[in-house]
């Protein structure tokens, strides 16, 4: 029988899936919206420091640095102290972190705090998406991971726009203030999540065994050492995101935290809406088409950026890159996916994860340099450029193999790993 439900009735009935999901949905929203309050200001804090944009870089890339060594502790300690313990601590740290933002006088207590941020957000990535994993039945988990998605994506959207409003309307200071209030109070949201019982795994993750799963991966699909190298670059045009764009728009435009925190909104409310349609679109048309063609999207509305001279210029060129990224991201995470051995996709993706912090860190270093040495809008040609590069290499390297019946791939079909079937055949 067809489902005749409403959005709102089949969003209801996902957030009822359980009691402790809905309320670890909530808390993850909540804690986002913390996130996304000082995304307009963070940039400009450095600059009332007296610290350069060429340090800037640097010390920013200490946040991904901070990430990617605290990664594979925070996976062992996941498993070993519990989910809820490692996502209250980390989200606590993020609260005090931000706290202290507010009352930071020089450079150096700017670095530390953002290594902090760092291993807080190495703690919330896996515990969080381990406790939802836990808490939901396991014929509802990519209903559950959508909509945990969907409600972080909500919660970043309204961030920057609340946060660039009260920083340019009331005190520049006040979204430090809120920012750790929403952290606080998730801690205590989440403290009353019923943690599900884990068995405890014999073989504890680490970096090596993370890396050597990916090694075992790729001897099994080459197509995953394409998308490990679009990860790098995306994790270097990562830096220029979160911190070249709001530079240039200050310098180049003159735009207000107000405007930047709109404009930061504007992009994700595109990705937000867009997401779950053109994921749907893939699965039934196919991947590699929805790649290429956001990243084209991607890659042309950044190049333009460049030249952007007015307010409305932004706001458009916002559009077009996000909606980029809401075509190419739901069709190179299911890729991922079909890439990996099922039984491993855990460490391999931790793996992933850290080839792009290590993008990161290149990205903030190398970014934040050129934007001093050569001029604001280098860093965006760079990135713009690096965006062609990571279309270019899942053009040339990966192609999406035809189905055969039961829903395997041709080539795949005799692979030990399950291979990810459609309803309509697709892989």
């Amino acid at each position: 029988m067809a489902d005749k439900k409403g959005p709102i009735a089949r969003l209801k009935g996902s957030l009822l899936i359980s009691r402790d999901f809905g309320v670890l949905v909530v808390a993850l929203m909540v804690v986002s919206l913390g996130f996304g309050l000082l995304a307009p200001i963070i940039p400009d804090l450095a600059r009332k420091l007296g610290i350069t944009d060429g340090a800037m870089g640097g010390i920013f890339a200490l946040f991904a640095v901070a990430y990617v060594l605290a990664m594979p502790p925070s996976g062992y300690l996941t498993d070993r102290l519990g989910r809820k313990t490692m996502l209250i601590s980390g989200i606590a740290i993020f609260g005090f972190t931000t706290l202290m933002l507010a009352f930071i006088t020089d450079a150096l207590q700017f670095a530390i705090l953002r290594s902090l941020e760092g291993v807080g957000a190495a703690m919330t990535a896996p515990s969080a998406f381990a406790l939802v994993i836990d808490l939901v039945p396991e014929e509802k988990r990519a209903t559950a991971m959508g909509v945990e998605g969907t409600a972080q994506v909500l919660g970043i959207f309204g961030g920057p726009a609340v946060g660039g409003f009260v920083a340019g309307e009331i005190n520049f200071y006040y979204p430090f203030y809120v920012g750790a209030a929403l952290a606080f109070i998730c801690c205590i949201i989440v403290y009353m999540v019923k943690e599900p019982p884990v068995k405890k795994h014999q073989e504890h993750p680490s970096l090596l065994t993370m890396f050597g799963a990916w090694k075992r991966n790729v001897e099994e699909n080459r197509k995953l050492v394409a998308l490990t190298a679009r990860g790098l670059v995306m994790g270097v045009v990562q830096g220029l995101w979160n911190l070249g764009l709001i530079l240039f728009w200050y310098d180049r435009i003159g735009m207000t935290y107000t405007e930047v925190g709109i404009a930061i909104s504007i992009g994700t409310a595109v990705m937000a809406s867009g997401t779950i349609y053109f994921g749907t679109l893939a699965d039934k048309h196919g991947k590699m088409p929805f790649i290429l063609a956001g990243g084209a999207l991607m890659a042309s509305g950044l190049g333009a950026m460049a030249f952007a001279q007015e307010l409305i210029h932004v706001y458009l060129l916002m559009i077009v890159m996000d909606l980029g990224a809401a075509m190419s991201n739901p069709s190179v995470g299911a890729l991922l996916a079909d890439v990996m051995l099922k039984e491993e996709r855990g460490r391999v993706m931790g793996a992933y994860q850290t080839v792009q912090g290590l993008g990161n860190i290149i990205g903030f270093t190398a970014l934040g340099v050129v934007y001093d040495v050569i001029s604001p809008e280098a860093p965006i040609v760079m990135c713009a450029a690096a965006l062609a590069l990571a279309t270019l290499i899942m053009a040339v390297f990966v192609r999406e193999r035809k189905a055969v019946p039961g829903g395997a791939c041709a080539q795949d079909a005799s692979r030990s790993a399950p291979v990810v079937s459609k309803p309509n055949g697709k892989n």
